[in-house]
């Protein structure tokens, strides 16, 4: 093809056998664009525009800008053009990401029409926005100073979403260690943004950076897939083509440090907890710059070697000296690697012993030598996962594109990092000549670049903090003149009448759509084969898998109930950390790695004709040359595990994961509020999710609590996880599924290594377990705030309150609670199983959501009475459900259809329903809404500020 004719320039091609792609590099002759496109068999067809962007503070001036670019562009002048197309786009994805130094906007769609819709818009918001013109678009994304007449306050989305950020120790604890780091590098800065310094930017300094880093010849693009590029470039050259070449902006290269000092910062804990033994501690080295390939796949093995489990070495000794609860080791990848060895729960006056002990362990490796054994089998499980290249529902050319910049961004080549077997080779042929033993020594302790960060724990900082921010913000007020708070008020206003105007006719017209004729009649829903293997219900699904099996067994547990499940929940994180009659926990583990792809336990609900039941679930994966080892494994877990509270190592097992569990939860509580706050609210009303308390939410979190206190009741839970493993793996509550290409025996084979029982499992029901109005109090600066409820006429009508659910999420909840309140999201979602609920996310006014929630029917019946087109509603809401589908995704969506009763025909014709439905239909759902809303839950997650607003409410409070 000539490139020259659409402004581009040729530059080079080449063929990448490992991902079944050619790449083809092309500049654009005017602008200096540069562009790579992954020519695959991939009917999803992905764009990405990225922009070199290095912070120089802590402001987040390049955040608010990625939030920004999308509210409104020369071509497309609406207000939220991203809102436009969530509502009404047949996207696979859809989303804009800061990174530490770039910027990307990448989007992806199955259908063409739609796929140069969205690569339209996207070019003309990063290039021509909006923000430019209009400072109401920085102070409603970025931040603003209201004033009600008595206080100054500030309120902003990205203002409000970064303060959530700042409420997490995880977030803290990683900012602090690059700060410590990278003291003279532009890596010191967080690109989200301090919300301390936030409130430091201004809208002149924002258009600068935008002026400065938004220019084409500062810009990447990466388009995969099948596509047209006749199409394509022509399209993009519309945009670039008004651009002159300009100086590139390069990455500043990081400096070679040195050992930096120690850091010592707090972090909040809730209220409940002690402070002793809380403390935190972050060994940060750089070991290797972003383009050395093997030293990041050596940095994994080593990872997973030292802390993968609670037996891998440097963890195992850290829990049994009691050093500490958890630990973990992992990469940070920009232009350098960053190795991080992660300690949490230490005793403040045992850190110099933890130093000692962890750099004495790392020694013994490196002097004594790593098993070699154990080496070859990590490197055989991360190959696996690296050659399964398996994103779940992230579509694989945005993932592509995502590792692209990790390169080329930096001065590589951008396909390096999608190429991978050259090193994997030269990895294992090293691991009998030391050379593992040199490179733990090299990214640890033997490294001339690194530090340490040790986390303190405060239960009073919450408080200090608010009373800084009230007093900073006292301060300004005081040094404001009358007509300085004039102006403010003035602004504040003006914003207000931009967010509530309409848009105009002409302005929604703008924005390119598809018509219900684009649609498909049918999904591609996948479909499993549904046979009887003796006396075991068989699901198979037929997909290519590129020689991997995905096999998962689901055991009926629906005779076990409330604080029993917490037992099911145990168990499925004790399995694999347990010993058998043939191995130990690290030789068991060595096994799996050695011969499998995955194997693991964890636990589901099935919902079926509003009937919830609990089950216990084994999945696995292999290359189906490796399944014999895959069925002798499975049986030597499932009928040789040992499990006895007698066994002092046994229970010290369970002890560490209990409390590992323990501190999962509480970390999930304060940085998804919104999970906990929908799992308390519909625990309300739903069975199912009162499962789910008891399982992994705040009643397992109170029983886990006890039973690390009570000897008694730590024992009772082993001994219940005990019984309930011999009780519950028969075949009698088996349902076995396989995806992958499978001999003709391979379930009847599965099914032997199964005991029969003849006992059918005697339902039980688990009752309701939270009360209907609750405020769990957290260590936040934000809040999050749910209403829900249940009625069956959900179900019923359950295409209306999908196309409902669109129109709610992405235009009604979209201007009240993330506009105009200045959330960081909001949502609706209704359920199959008769449940609907509202949600905010980040959220600095709780009170006003639950308002906006109760008023939401009648805005349903206003778009009603208006008579307007929603054709953009139904294909966002289908588009919505019809995401990417991998084999692996595919054995589990068969087998959740299975459990709940749902077949392919039934999606279709819900499916049909939707293209049937017409604006009338909107009363329906608003009638539901009202319905199930007269008799809602409530509950609200935040801090003690949020608290307040409820004070003159009965509301149950809930504390950590």
């Amino acid at each position: 093809m000539d490139y020259t004719k659409y402004g581009f320039t040729f530059v080079r091609e080449r063929t990448l056998d490992e991902i079944s792609a050619t790449l083809t590099e092309l500049v654009h002759t005017k602008s200096g664009a540069k562009l790579i496109y992954l020519d695959r068999d991939d009917e999803n067809k992905t764009f990405s525009i990225g922009f070199t962007t290095p912070p120089e503070d802590d402001t987040g001036v390049f955040h608010i800008i990625e939030h920004s670019v999308l509210c409104g562009s020369k071509k497309y002048p609406l207000k939220d053009p991203f809102a436009e197309l969530l509502k009404g786009s047949l996207n696979t994805f859809l989303n804009a990401m800061t990174y530490e130094d770039r910027t990307v906007y990448p989007v992806s769609s199955r259908c063409e029409r739609d796929f140069l819709n969205l690569v339209d818009v996207y070019m003309d918001a990063v290039l021509r926005p909006n923000l430019l013109t209009n400072p109401a678009i920085f102070r409603q994304e970025g931040w603003h100073y209201e004033y009600d007449g008595k206080e100054l306050s500030v309120n902003g989305v990205v203002y409000n979403e970064m303060k959530g950020a700042y409420s997490s120790a995880d977030e803290l604890g990683g900012i602090a260690l690059q700060r410590a780091l990278f003291k003279d590098d532009i890596y010191r800065f967080d690109s989200g943004g301090d919300p301390s310094h936030i409130t430091d930017l201004t809208y002149e300094d924002l258009k600068n950076a935008h002026g400065k880093y938004y220019h084409p010849t500062n810009a990447k693009i990466v388009l995969d897939g099948k596509m047209d590029l006749d199409k394509i470039l022509p399209l993009l050259d519309s945009h670039l083509s008004r651009y002159d070449r300009q100086e590139e902006i390069t990455l500043p290269k990081v400096k070679a440090g040195g050992v930096m000092p120690n850091s010592v910062i707090k972090y909040e804990i809730p209220e409940g907890e002690k402070e002793k033994g809380r403390a935190r501690v972050l060994y940060g080295f750089v070991y290797s710059d972003f383009a050395d390939k093997e030293a990041h796949i050596t940095a994994s093995i080593l990872s997973d070697l030292l802390c993968g489990s609670n037996a891998s070495t440097l963890k195992k000794i850290l829990l049994e000296k009691g050093l500490a609860k958890d630990a973990a080791m992992y990469s940070i990848k920009s232009a350098v690697q960053t190795v991080v060895i992660e300690v949490r729960d230490v005793d403040e006056d045992r850190i110099c012993e933890l130093d000692e002990t962890v750099k004495n362990i790392i020694d013994d490796l490196v002097k004594g030598g790593i098993d070699k054994s154990r080496l070859h089998s990590t490197l055989n499980s991360i190959e696996f996962r690296m050659r399964e290249r398996d994103y779940a529902t992230l579509p694989t050319g945005i993932a592509f594109a995502m590792s692209v910049y990790g390169s080329w961004m930096h001065g590589g080549a951008p396909e390096d990092a999608l190429l991978i077997e050259n090193e994997l080779k030269s990895v294992r042929e090293k691991i009998d000549s030391g050379y593992f033993e040199k490179e733990l020594h090299k990214m640890t302790f033997g490294c001339p670049h690194r530090t340490k960060v040790i986390m303190l724990p405060d239960k009073e900082l919450g408080k200090h903090l608010a009373k800084e921010e009230e007093n900073k913000l006292s301060d300004i007020l005081k040094s404001l003149g009358e007509e300085e708070i004039k102006e403010i008020q003035k602004e504040d206003e003006e914003l207000k009448a931009w967010q509530e105007a309409d848009e105009s006719e002409e302005a929604l017209s703008s924005i390119p759509t598809l018509t219900l004729a684009d649609i498909p009649e049918n999904s591609d829903r996948p479909t499993a084969e549904i046979s009887d293997t003796m006396g075991v219900k068989t699901l198979r699904c037929k997909l290519k898998t590129n020689g991997i099996v995905y096999v998962s067994m689901h055991f009926d547990a629906s005779d076990v109930s409330g604080e029993d499940l917490l037992s099911l929940s145990v168990l499925s994180s004790a399995l694999i950390n347990l010993p058998t009659k043939s191995y130990d926990p690290l030789s068991l583990q060595n096994e799996i790695k050695s011969n499998l792809g995955t194997l693991y336990a964890s636990f589901a609900i099935g919902i079926k004709d509003s009937v919830a039941t609990p089950y216990f679930k084994v999945g696995a994966s292999c290359l189906t040359s490796k399944i014999d080892d895959l069925i002798d494994l499975l049986k030597e877990i499932l009928l040789t595990t040992e499990i006895d509270p007698k066994n002092s190592e046994n229970k010290k097992t369970f002890r560490d994961l209990l409390a590992q569990a323990k501190s999962q939860i509480e970390d999930g509580m304060i940085a998804s509020g919104e999970s906990f706050a929908l799992s308390r609210a519909e625990a309300s009303i739903n069975e199912s999710a009162a499962m789910s308390e008891y399982l992994s939410g705040y009643e397992a979190y109170k029983l886990i609590s006890k039973a690390l206190e009570d000897e008694e009741k730590l024992n009772c839970l082993i001994d219940g996880a005990s019984k309930l493993l011999h009780k519950i793996v028969t075949r009698e509550r088996l349902i076995l599924s396989v995806t992958g290409d499978i001999p003709n025996d391979l379930l009847e084979k599965m099914v032997k290594i199964i005991p029969e029982s003849k006992i059918i499992p005697q339902r039980k029901h688990t009752a309701l377990c939270a009360d209907k109005k609750e405020f769990a109090l957290i260590p936040s600066k934000v809040a999050y705030a749910v209403l829900c409820g249940k009625s069956k006429n959900i179900s019923y009508d359950f295409g209306i309150m999908r196309v409902a659910r669109s129109i709610l999420s992405y235009e009604y909840l979209w201007n009240t609670v993330r506009v105009r309140s200045g959330a960081y999201g909001a949502g609706f979602v209704p359920r199959r199983d008769g449940t609907l609920s509202f949600y905010s996310y980040r959220d600095p006014s709780p009170e006003k959501s639950l308002c906006f929630y109760r008023e939401s029917s009648e805005y349903l019946r206003e778009l009603a009475k208006s008579g307007c087109d929603i054709t953009k509603f139904i294909i966002g809401a289908i588009g919505e459900y019809d995401f990417i589908i991998t084999p692996k995704t595919a054995s589990a969506i068969t087998v959740r259809d299975y459990l709940s009763g749902y077949t392919a025909e039934d999606e279709n014709k819900l499916r049909r329903s939707m293209l049937n439905m017409t604006v009338e239909d909107l009363v329906k759902a608003a009638d539901i809404i009202d319905e199930t809303l007269s008799n809602s839950s409530m509950a609200i997650v935040g801090g003690n500020e949020h608290l307040t607003r409820f004070n003159n409410e009965e509301i149950s409070l809930i504390k950590l």
